[in-house]
């Protein structure tokens, strides 16, 4: 491929990518991994370290973390998906999420998102998502997105890296491509204003402020 467009590597492979020095890459938009209850749950924010503490098992009813008396039902999404491999990088921090029973697992994230509105007619799942589909008020509608250690996932706070779960996303090509190159042009462009409001369309978070 002349050009690629893809989500930050796991480190070791980001390091070895950097140490050929043969790439030129740069993060073009930032998504994010965001907690959603229904939105009768009365909680409208958790810690970090009530999130891991949840989905190991430590954590159990809402009461817990000043909600009602009531089971947390915390859904996870399938082994392999995006979604999945993003909360057990970003958010367990090298612990062991428990295996949840199947029923309190979704093989897609629309089919998620139904689980943690529809639930038992009750408010108590607890189900993440990535940033661009909680924004969506088609996908969010029913739903309330948590704040984590007292900060909303605003676009502002993602792009300040003041929200605790951030997935940047990359644009790469090869450093021999001549200046004068459509993959260089493109690599150029994707990083400018041009690409940066479609980042903003297609709903991540640009790395420069054009969203108005």
């Amino acid at each position: 491929a002349d050009l690629g467009l893809a989500a930050e590597p796991a480190p070791g492979v980001l390091a070895e990518l950097e140490g050929e020095g043969r790439w030129l890459l740069a993060p073009f938009a930032t998504d994010a991994l965001v907690f959603v209850v229904n939105r009768d749950n009365p909680v409208d924010g958790l810690t970090a370290d009530q999130v891991r503490r949840i989905y190991t098992g430590e954590i159990t009813n809402w009461s817990q973390v000043g909600g009602e008396d009531l089971d947390i039902v915390p859904f996870q999404r399938n082994k392999g998906a995006g979604s999945q491999n993003m909360f057990e990088k970003l958010v367990m921090d090298g612990r062991t999420p428990m295996d949840p029973p199947s029923t309190w697992t979704a093989d897609s994230m629309s089919g998620l998102l139904d689980a943690v509105r529809e639930y038992d007619n009750s408010a108590a799942a607890l189900g993440y998502t990535v940033y661009y589909y909680a924004n969506d008020m088609e996908m969010a509608k029913g739903l309330k997105v948590l704040a984590v250690d007292g900060v909303s996932p605003s676009a502002e706070a993602i792009r300040a890296g003041e929200y605790p779960f951030l997935n940047p996303y990359f644009v790469a090509i090869a450093k021999a491509a001549p200046a004068d190159s459509p993959t260089r042009v493109l690599y150029d462009w994707v990083l400018g204003p041009g690409g940066q409001r479609l980042a903003a369309i297609e709903g991540y978070v640009p790395v420069t402020d054009v969203e108005g």
